[in-house]
């Protein structure tokens, strides 16, 4: 089982997408996935001007898991939170997810997602 609800993508910067309208069942996982994403289709895809790069920073390349930030809030009115486990994993906009498990026995009330990457 993936997020319930429809997701309202909103691109905010060059560098930021809000995601609104999701919840998670208990003991859930949905995924968020860069535009040009292959392979299992993630459950939310991110517009295709949101573009985080692998970039050098010193002699080190910094990957996609560590630039790219995943935050989520309780929307509006929203009341108690369950407990909701981020993970990242990929190394290119083809196989980048962002997976969220409801780990609890109850759904999650809605909440909302912001997505950035730093470079």
């Amino acid at each position: 089982m993936a997020f319930t609800g429809t997701a309202t993508v909103t691109q905010i910067t060059d560098r930021m997408v809000r995601i609104t309208g999701l919840s998670l069942g208990a003991g859930a996982t949905g995924t968020v996935g860069l535009h040009g994403a292959t392979g299992t289709a993630p459950n939310v895809t991110l517009p295709a001007a949101f573009q985080p790069a692998v970039y050098r920073y010193g002699d080190t390349d910094v990957q996609l898991v560590d630039s790219v930030r995943m935050e989520w809030l309780a929307s509006a009115g929203g009341g108690d939170q369950t407990q909701i486990d981020t993970s990242k994993s990929g190394t290119t906009a083809a196989d980048f997810r962002i997976s969220m498990h409801n780990a609890s026995g109850s759904a999650s009330d809605a909440f909302e997602m912001y997505v950035s990457f730093h470079d």
